[in-house]
C-alpha cells in the first residue's frame, strides 16, 4: 500500500475493499467478524448516519465496550467524516467516566449493554449494544444502523486530521486525551518493523481497545491488509486452543499473560504449527520466560518500547537480539528506522554520552499532535524543537540499545496498565482521616509492579476501609494492593515527599527501580 492509501483509516479499508474484499479482515474470537467487503458496507452506512447528524472534522465518536468488530465500523465511519474516534476505558468509575466523557464530549457514543450504568442508563440485562445520540434515549446499535442509508462518502480527510483520541492517566491527576492524527498512524504503519507480518496472516491481539496497543495494532492490521483477530478472555487456556487452532500467525501480549501462557501445563504438550512472531511490550522480559516462549511455541520474540504519546513503538527488540540472550534481553532494543532518540539531560536538555542515565526523549512523524483540550500540558512534555520528554529514564550502550533504569515521573505499570501515582493520592486524601498519602509502585512477581499506599492518618483507621474506598472511586487496577501506615512521611528540606527513600526498600534486590 502506498503513502496515498496510507493517508486516513477510511482510505485504507477502500484500498483493501476494492483489490481483497472476500479477505477476512477482522474478528473476535466466538464473536462477529468482517471481510475486508463488510467491514467498508458496514462503516460507510455509519459514516452516512454521522454525516446526517452533522458530525465533522473536529468531532468526536466514542465507543465504551470489548467489541473490536463494532469499535473497527465505529472508528472507520469516524474517519470518513474527518471525526477522532475515542475508546473509553470500560475500567474507570462512574465518576472517572464522567469526567473524561466531559472532556472528549463525544456526539455519538455506542455502548455495550453491560456499560450503560457508567453514562447514567440502566442496563437491561439483554447484551444489546445501544448507541447514544445527544439526549436522546439508548437505541439498539444494529436496529440504528440498519436505517441509516448506505452511500461511499468521498474520503477527504487530512493527515493532520486527529484520528483517535485515547486517554491516558494524567500526572496532574486528571485524564490526558492524547490526539493521533492520521500522518501519525501513517507512519506507524510505514515504519520499518522486526517482522514479517503480509497481507492475509493473522494478528491475534489480547489487548484492550482503549489502549494504543489494542487499537494500534487494529490500525496496523488494516493498514498492511492482515487480519486483526481479538480475544476478550486472557485465560492461558483459551489462548492456547487460539495459537494451537494454527489460525494466528502473530501474537501481541505483555510478559505477564507470556509467563501465565509458558507455565500452563497444557502449553508444552501442544503444536502450534504457524504461529511466527510473539510481539511483547510494557516492561522487559524474563530470560527464563523468553528462553520458555521460544522453545514452547517456536516462534521469534520482539519486544517494542513505546507510549500512547508515540503511536506506537520507538524501538525494538529483534529476534536475533532475543535468541543472543544474556544481558541484552534487559534492554528496550534499539531506535526504529526514522525515529530519533537521544538520553537527555532532564534539567538542560544536553545529550548524554553512551552509559549516562537521562531523560528518554525521541522526535519522529509518530508524535502525538496534542492533549486534548490541556494545551499546557503539551508545552511540558513537547520541546520546541520537536523532542518528546517521555519521562522515562535510561541510557543507550555503545551499541545504541536503550535501557530503561527508573521513572522521572513516578508512573507505575502494573500489567501493562499505566497508573500515575497522584491520581491515586488525590482520591486517597479524599478521605476525612487521610491526612498525608504517598503511591508508590513495588514489585510484583506477576504484575511487574503493583500499587502501594503509604499514608499518615488521623486517629486509628483499617487499612481496608481505605481500600475498599479507593475500590468505589477508581478503576480496580488502579487501587493500593497494600497500604502501610506512617507517623510521617519522608521529605527533603523544600518539604517534597522522597518517594525514592519509600521505594528503596522495596527494590534494594532489584537492578533496577522500574519493572
Amino acid at each position: 500500500m502506498d503513502a496515498y492509501h496510507r493517508r486516513s483509516l477510511g482510505a485504507m479499508l477502500r484500498h483493501w475493499a476494492d483489490v481483497a474484499a472476500e479477505r477476512p479482515a477482522i474478528g473476535v474470537v466466538d464473536g462477529r467478524s468482517h471481510t475486508f467487503g463488510s467491514w467498508f458496507r458496514r462503516s460507510s452506512r455509519i459514516a452516512c448516519g454521522l454525516d446526517d447528524l452533522g458530525i465533522g472534522a473536529g468531532d468526536t465518536v466514542g465507543f465504551i465496550g470489548k467489541d473490536a468488530v463494532v469499535w473497527g465500523e465505529v472508528l472507520v465511519a469516524a474517519s470518513y467524516v474527518r471525526a477522532a474516534g475515542v475508546p473509553f476505558n470500560w475500567r474507570l468509575s462512574r465518576r472517572e467516566m464522567s469526567e473524561t466523557v466531559a472532556d472528549a464530549a463525544p456526539s455519538v457514543t455506542v455502548v455495550e449493554s453491560a456499560f450503560l450504568p457508567l453514562v447514567g442508563h440502566d442496563d437491561p440485562g439483554d447484551g444489546v449494544t445501544r448507541v447514544l445520540v445527544g439526549d436522546a434515549a439508548p437505541i439498539a446499535y444494529d436496529v440504528w444502523v440498519e436505517g441509516l442509508r448506505g452511500f461511499e462518502l468521498e474520503v477527504t480527510s487530512e493527515p493532520g486530521d486527529v484520528a483517535m483520541i485515547v486517554y491516558t492517566s494524567g500526572t496532574s491527576g486528571q485524564a490526558k486525551g492524547v490526539e493521533l492524527p492520521n500522518r501519525a498512524i501513517a507512519a506507524n504503519i510505514g515504519s520499518s518493523a522486526p517482522w514479517d507480518i503480509k497481507p492475509g496472516d493473522t494478528v491475534m491481539i489480547p489487548a484492550p481497545l482503549f489502549h494504543v496497543s489494542g487499537t494500534g495494532w487494529l490500525f496496523y492490521c488494516l493498514g498492511i491488509g492482515a487480519e486483526a483477530l481479538y480475544t476478550t478472555d486472557i485465560k492461558p487456556s483459551a489462548v492456547l486452543d487460539v495459537l494451537a487452532g494454527g489460525a494466528v500467525d502473530h501474537a501481541l501480549t505483555v510478559p505477564a499473560v507470556v509467563h501465565m501462557l509458558v507455565s500452563h501445563p497444557d502449553a508444552r504438550g501442544r503444536e502450534y504449527p504457524n504461529l511466527r512472531t510473539l510481539i511483547y511490550g510494557g516492561s522487559p522480559m524474563a530470560p527464563t520466560t523468553a528462553r520458555d516462549a521460544m522453545t514452547i511455541f517456536g516462534c521469534d520474540l520482539v519486544q517494542s518500547y513505546g507510549m500512547t504519546e508515540t503511536c506506537g513503538p520507538i524501538t525494538f527488540l529483534t529476534p536475533n537480539d532475543h535468541r543472543a540472550g544474556g544481558a541484552r534481553l534487559a534492554a528496550a532494543g534499539r531506535a526504529v528506522p526514522g525515529v530519533e532518540l537521544v538520553i537527555a539531560d532532564p534539567v538542560d536538555g544536553a545529550v548524554c554520552p553512551p552509559g549516562v542515565t537521562g531523560e528518554v526523549r525521541t522526535r519522529s512523524a509518530l508524535i502525538m499532535s496534542g492533549y486534548r483540550n490541556q494545551p499546557d500540558e503539551l508545552a511540558e512534555v513537547l520541546t520546541p524543537d520537536g523532542w518528546f520528554r517521555t519521562g522515562d529514564a535510561g541510557y543507550v550502550d555503545d551499541d545504541g540499545y536503550l535501557y530503561l533504569c527508573d521513572r522521572i515521573k513516578d508512573m507505575i505499570v502494573s500489567g501493562g496498565e499505566n497508573i500515575y501515582p497522584v491520581e491515586v493520592e488525590n482520591v486517597l486524601l479524599e478521605h476525612p482521616q487521610v491526612l498525608e498519602a504517598a503511591v508508590i509502585g513495588v514489585p510484583d512477581e506477576k504484575w511487574g509492579e503493583t500499587v502501594k499506599a503509604v499514608v499518615v492518618v488521623r486517629g486509628s483507621l483499617d487499612p481496608g476501609e481505605l481500600t475498599a474506598f479507593c475500590r468505589e472511586r477508581l478503576a480496580h487496577y488502579k487501587c493500593p494492593t497494600s497500604i502501610d501506615l506512617r507517623d510521617e512521611l519522608p521529605r527533603n528540606p523544600s518539604g517534597k515527599i522522597l518517594k525514592r527513600e519509600l521505594r528503596k526498600v522495596y527494590w534494594s534486590q532489584h537492578p533496577r527501580s522500574i519493572a
